[in-house]
């Protein structure tokens, strides 16, 4: 061999050295520097990658720490991928991917605010990029576009910060598989998704799009636990979730795929909920409630059409400063009393807020606990095994909701409530609450509060009416008490009638007291009680014991048992 080809020999070794050295160190980094440009134009958001290794027989990447979006949050993070490209990629102004594999992504979602959410600005490019890149593609543009995204062990967090305490939801092991990713087209992808909500699993499928943000899916969520909706709950109600699940089956749509924000149509189902005022003090609790064909729309309706509550239990409590739990829970006022401001804040939050309409509401099994700690020792009327139905519910409408109730207080006494309620501005209602043979010792403290005596024996068959129209509360209350015996006197000065010799004298010897007592109440607290009907008829029952029953009446008038 010649000197001279010897040379030409060492030239191109050292040539395909070079080549070798750009291809291996200079190679990466310079189509790093490219994709990111590429991919940051092509999504309007900064974009890093901290390596890219390319394959050029296969036209496939490696990439890694790849970023999109900018602060210590960013919008997407994908720690590393692989990605097979389409040659035309390598000539035309858009960037086309056959498919993209994704190890352990996370993705930041932000509800700023004001706007919109954050990732619904990826693939929005100013007028001068578009109309540049019409010039340059004549059509296409910058765009990127994405057969087939496939996703694995990812996460996905939602930060709601247009609620003051700053809400937020978060999912691990997300599994995700995306088709025809068009950027700037207004068709959205083909797909589906699962992920881990606490303990709960939750399974999407159905079309998702970005730039329109928009969204078709059907849903199917298992144990997901109830407390995730408590940012949003105490935004209208004083009241939070302190344990319980939720189950979704049904439709979700979203952005553009809805006439509004969000909407979902569909089943729910709760298992073992229960809820708390803001002193941690019990609500409401439970075991199972089935909603079936439900029809939500954030910040406008929600419409059930059936609702069945297996074993609820409901705490009524009115405090010593004369605070009802039940009413501050539902003004939305941790602060708010029993009194005329509750009444105006709840009329606030009803206008303000969405309406609900239940059309059949059915109880099995409930419970309902009743405390007055304004009496000492404290009242209380525990009423169980309540069945029966509500109907009509709707807050937007004056037509009264029905509902009736059969139940037992705790002596296994039997109980019946029924009414109607309309929430008409004022609001409007009628409870009527019959039950016999009640053992007085179940309203012992009210009646020592009122006579002065302790009650050792009796029993009572109560028929309550109540009806509140226009801000007052009238009651007509039929009452037999049956043996009444009263014991030792506790105050001396809560009465100066000889109430006992009173008390013999209208039961006789048939034992039975009968009063109608009209009662009158207002919105702020004040009470009346027609005295004169109640005299009226004391006097006129006693004269009909002192002619049918004269030794009996006049030994318990002058102080026999």
């Amino acid at each position: 061999m010649s000197h001279a080809a010897r040379h030409r020999g060492a030239g191109w070794f050292v040539g395909l050295l070079l080549l070798l050295f750009l291809l291996i160190v200079v190679g990466p980094w310079a189509l790093t520097t490219w994709l990111e440009g590429r991919f940051s134009r092509s999504l309007g958001e900064p974009v890093q990658l901290e390596r890219v290794t390319f394959n050029p027989f296969t036209a496939t990447a490696g990439f890694s720490a790849l970023r999109v979006g900018e602060g210590d949050e960013p919008m997407i993070v994908v720690p590393r991928g692989d990605v097979a490209f389409q040659w035309s990629t390598l000539w035309q102004s858009g960037i086309h991917i056959a498919e993209a594999r994704l190890d352990s992504p996370r993705l930041h979602l932000v509800s700023p605010p004001d706007g919109p959410l954050n990732v619904t600005t990826l693939g929005s490019t100013s007028s001068d990029d578009q109309t540049s890149q019409q010039t340059t593609s004549g059509s296409g543009g910058s765009s990127l576009s994405i057969d087939r995204i496939e996703a694995s062990g990812g996460e996905i967090s939602w930060e709601d910060r247009r609620v003051p305490q700053g809400a937020s939801i978060h999912a691990t092991d997300v599994d995700l598989t995306l088709n025809d990713y068009r950027g700037g087209s207004d068709s959205p992808m083909q797909g589906q998704a699962s992920g881990t909500f606490g303990d709960g699993r939750i399974e999407l499928d159905g079309t998702f799009g970005l730039a329109p943000f928009t969204g078709d899916l059907h849903v199917s969520a298992r144990h997901i636990g109830a407390k995730i909706v408590d940012p949003w709950l105490t935004q209208t109600v004083a009241a939070r979730v302190a344990s319980g699940r939720l189950g979704l089956d049904g439709r979700l749509r979203f952005g553009q795929a809805a006439s509004d924000l969000l909407r979902y149509q569909g089943q729910l189902s709760l298992d073992d909920v229960a809820t708390v005022d803001t002193r941690d003090a019990p609500l409401i609790s439970l075991a199972h409630g089935a909603f079936a064909d439900i029809d939500y729309s954030v910040g406008d309706h929600l419409t059930i059409q059936r609702a069945t509550l297996s074993a609820p239990d409901v705490t009524a409590r009115i405090e010593d400063d004369g605070r009802f739990n039940l009413a501050a829970a539902m003004s939305g006022s941790s602060s708010s009393d029993a009194s005329g401001s509750d009444k105006g804040s709840a009329g606030k939050g009803s206008d303000a807020g969405i309406a609900v309409a239940i059309k059949r509401l059915d109880v099995e099994k409930g419970r309902f606990d009743f405390e007055d700690r304004r009496i000492s020792p404290t009242v209380s009327l525990d009423v169980s095994e309540l069945q029966g139905q509500m109907s009509g519910l709707d807050t937007r409408s004056d037509a009264p909701v029905d509902y009736h109730l059969n139940g037992k207080v705790s002596d296994g006494t039997p109980v019946m409530i029924e009414g109607d309620v309309s929430f008409s501005q004022p609001a409007a209602g009628h409870l009527h609450l019959t039950t016999e043979r009640l053992a007085l010792a179940e309203f012992a403290p009210y009646i020592r509060r009122f006579a002065g005596y302790r009650i050792d024996n009796g029993s009572a068959d109560l028929d309550l009416d109540y009806r509140l129209r226009d801000g007052t509360l009238t009651a007509r209350n039929h009452i037999i008490l049956k043996q009444l015996n009263l014991g030792k006197e506790v105050d001396p000065d809560e009465t100066s009638l000889p109430l006992k010799n009173l008390i013999g004298l209208l039961q006789a010897e048939s034992g039975v007291i009968d009063l109608d007592i009209p009662i009158k109440t207002t919105v702020d607290g004040s009470t009346q009680v027609d005295m004169s009907v109640v005299i009226w008829q004391a006097l006129t029952e006693s004269l009909e014991n002192l002619v049918t029953s004269p030794i009996d009446s006049l030994q318990a008038l002058i102080g026999g048992e």
